[in-house]
Order: C-alpha cells, then sequence, then structure tokens
C-alpha cells in the first residue's frame, strides 16, 4: 500500500471509531455556537462551586431512584453540593427527600438560590411522555413536569448564572427549545424529541441513559467530552436492540465552552 493509501485509510479508520453526536439545530443559534469554532471563548465558569438538584420522578420501578441515589454520592465526591433530592417514592421522602411534585420544586427555590461564583446542576430522571417527564405523584400538575415548568423552575433558582440542566427519559427532547436555552446554558437530553430511550424494565439498576453518564461523568474532562461519550456508550448498549436509537440531544452556550467537570 501506498503512503497516500495508507494514510487515508488511518483517517477514515479514526473517523469511524468516532462516537455519534447528534447536535441540536439550537446550537447553531445566537446562543450557541459551532463546536470547532476556534473564535469562541473557553468558558469564563471554570472555577465556579456547583449547586445540584436530583430528581426522580415515577416510582414504578427502582431505576429512577438508584440513579439519582447513585448520582447524589458521585456528586458529592465532586464537590457538587446537592441541595435538595427529590423522588416519587413517598416511603423515600425525609428532610434530604422531598416529594417529586411541582409544588415542592418551588418550595426548593430559596435553597438553591445562587450566588457569585456558584452555578447550577438539575438532573431529572424519568419515563417520559412528549409532554415531559412523568411525574406520578403530582395530580395537580397532570402528572407532568412541562418543559414550561421545569424553564420557570429553573430561571427562579438559577437566574443567569451557569446551568447544567440533564433530562433523562423517552422523548426527552421535547426540552430543548428556544426558551430554555441561553449563552450560560448546557442541556443534555437522553433521546431526541420524537424517540423513546431505554433500560425502563423492572429490574434494571438504571437506564441506559443514566447508566452511561454515571459511568463517564469520573472519566470525561468537560461536559461536551461528557456529552460524547455517554452519546458513544448509549450508542453500544442500544446496538443489540435493532430499535431505532434513541439519539441523545445537547446544547452548549457561546459562555460554556470547554466547562470542566469538577474534579474528586
Amino acid at each position: 500500500m501506498c503512503l497516500k493509501s495508507f494514510l487515508m485509510a488511518s483517517m477514515l479508520l479514526l473517523s469511524s471509531c468516532q462516537p455519534t453526536v447528534t447536535l441540536h439545530p439550537l446550537q447553531q443559534t445566537a446562543a450557541g455556537y459551532r463546536l470547532d469554532d476556534p473564535a469562541v471563548a473557553f468558558t469564563p465558569f471554570a472555577g465556579v462551586q456547583w449547586k445540584a438538584l436530583l430528581l426522580a420522578g415515577d416510582h414504578s420501578i427502582s431505576a429512577f431512584d438508584s440513579a439519582t441515589e447513585a448520582l447524589a454520592r458521585l456528586f458529592q465526591h465532586h464537590h457538587i453540593a446537592v441541595v435538595q433530592r427529590f423522588s416519587s417514592n413517598r416511603s423515600k421522602v425525609s428532610d434530604q427527600v422531598r416529594l417529586a411534585t411541582m409544588a415542592e420544586l418551588r418550595n426548593a427555590v430559596p435553597f438553591m438560590q445562587v450566588k457569585p461564583g456558584e452555578g447550577c446542576i438539575v438532573y431529572a430522571t424519568s419515563h417520559g411522555t412528549m409532554d415531559g417527564l412523568v411525574l406520578t405523584q403530582d395530580r395537580s400538575s397532570g402528572n407532568r413536569l412541562t418543559p414550561s415548568s421545569l424553564e420557570s423552575i429553573v430561571h427562579a433558582a438559577c437566574g443567569d448564572a451557569p446551568t447544567v440542566m440533564v433530562l433523562s427519559g423517552c422523548y426527552s427532547g421535547t426540552y430543548l427549545r428556544d426558551q430554555a436555552i441561553g449563552p450560560h446554558v448546557i442541556l443534555m437530553t437522553a433521546s431526541a424529541a420524537h424517540r423513546p430511550s431505554f433500560g425502563c424494565r423492572a429490574g434494571a439498576t438504571y437506564t441506559y441513559y443514566d447508566n452511561c453518564f454515571l459511568r463517564e461523568f469520573p472519566k470525561a474532562l468537560t461536559w461536551q467530552e461528557l456529552h460524547r461519550a455517554v452519546s458513544s456508550c448509549i450508542e453500544a448498549a442500544e446496538r443489540p436492540l435493532r430499535d431505532p436509537p434513541s439519539e441523545p440531544q445537547a446544547f452548549f452556550g457561546r459562555l460554556m465552552k470547554d466547562l470542566p467537570i469538577p474534579r474528586s
């Protein structure tokens, strides 16, 4: 093989090993940026202290609570303060774990209020519909955490502070919309708005997305790198299913370029 052919073959081989990453169309809006654009400055939020809310919205299987419990331990190890957890399993409710309802989420806003030098992380996992993630214990909300409801909570709690939202569930790409994004926002979803995600079966420890997030978070250096790694992990997990892929989505605001993940 000549040198030119060898180099071309090597480049093709390397490119085939890269994870498939779906960039949402909103990434190209004024609030986002082309991820390979060298003109965009690195994030000014590298040194912020993070506060987190963790929500398990459905108690029909244990996987959602298992994920938030594991995330609480993982985040603590990475110096992220978990301000409040929410569960739909009434037996788990305590001073540290509140019932997963819109009323309780609103009650948590004063505790989440960020100061200069702080940032917000919101991670919610549940069964999902095209209207939003399920809240099985909240009939007054129609048993849904709708995109507009989440936006109101995040805006009240976080304002213009750097904010990371992770929505894990079927059709969770529905949360990716103009009202939710901004230059200070990262938003990651387990699936596209028209796709289910997988692993919500009885007996499962975690859903596919939650499992991949928990596995890759300690290894990733930035949130962009984490999204790539989780996407690759999901692609491998879903390959044997022979179903349409879930297509995890993400948006990265201009002020969040290469935002580092806090190290343990």
